[in-house]
């Protein structure tokens, strides 16, 4: 027999939680150990005598989640983890953030909260060190009644942890690089247009996390002109015609362009419309599902990617 839900029951006790768990500004000390392990310029590049210490790496790893988004995001004194995918890829975002060697992440971004993106944080929050979990402000008309939310603010609960808002112009620091907020800025009736967007600056590189937004968000976005240029941007929404409007990516003008989905995916993306935008302004494309995890380095002035495939 169908479990018949209760629908408002089940939005009210989430609003409640989201309620308890939302914290205004504050700042934090300490910041991760990097152990051994996590990869070095020398790992990448080889051995080099004449890189001063302002070389010091950047690197920013696109996670194979399938038809999700999961990026990680690491210099010598922090780690931040950006969505990650559905709970059913949980083990193995946990699996790759062990294998880096870390047991702590100072900031834990949660996009928005659709599955795609959020569904494997509940486990990387259970088992890891978590510093600051930063989620979209949504207004109470959009706020999921999914399991899959519910199990997020539960597992953000347990950790006595408690949720920062995203705020447009907050800036985390990340010793060489930092991470600027850059939305969600306006008012939208569709959820995804809350995502948080994000710019990733090391040296004259840059790094643009875009989650689901659409045309709505990056219209907004592109009154902002300035700061949306970037080396690499993660392509909105999967590749979606609803999102990689002509405009946003002519402004972001990135010499990279990832896409994050999953082969031969229901949704039929990217969608032909969005890889012809990208082609218009001469993007080099890289794709998880033809390319496994994907990782870029930075030395701040110049950025290399390696694929798994």
């Amino acid at each position: 027999m169908r479990k018949k839900i209760n629908l408002k029951s089940r939005k009210s006790k989430i609003i409640a939680l989201i309620a308890v768990l939302i914290l205004t500004i504050f700042s934090i000390d300490d910041f991760i150990d990097i152990p051994d392990s996590i990869p070095t310029f020398a790992d990448f590049f080889g051995e080099s005598d004449n890189r001063s210490i302002d070389d010091a790496e950047l690197s920013v790893h696109f996670i194979d989640v399938e038809q999700g988004d999961c990026t990680l995001i690491l210099t010598e004194d922090s780690a931040v983890l950006i969505d990650a995918g559905e709970s059913t890829q949980s083990t193995k975002v946990l699996s790759y953030l062990k294998s880096q060697g870390i047991t702590r992440l100072d900031y834990v971004i949660g996009t928005h909260p659709h599955s795609d993106h959020i569904g494997g944080l509940s486990l990387i929050i259970e088992e890891l060190d978590i510093g600051t979990v930063i989620l979209p402000k949504i207004p109470d008309k959009l706020v999921p009644t999914t399991r899959t939310y519910e199990n997020l603010l539960e597992a953000i609960s347990s950790k006595g942890l408690r949720i920062k808002a995203a705020k447009k112009g907050d800036v985390l620091d990340l010793g060489v690089a930092e991470i600027e907020i850059l939305a969600p800025i306006g008012k939208y009736n569709n959820l995804n247009d809350y995502s948080v967007v994000s710019k990733i600056t090391h040296g004259r590189n840059s790094f643009l996390i875009t989650g689901d937004i659409e045309k709505a968000a990056e219209k907004d976005l592109t009154k902002f002109k300035s700061t949306l240029r970037s080396t690499v941007l993660k392509v909105p929404h999967h590749g979606s015609r609803g999102s990689n409007s002509a405009e946003f990516l002519k402004q972001v003008d990135p010499e990279y362009a990832v896409i994050m989905l999953g082969a031969n995916n229901t949704y039929g993306h990217p969608h032909e419309e969005a890889l012809s935008r990208l082609k218009d302004i001469s993007s080099e494309i890289i794709r998880t599902d033809f390319s496994g995890n994907i990782v870029f380095t930075s030395d701040g002035r110049k950025v290399t990617y390696y694929t798994q495939d």
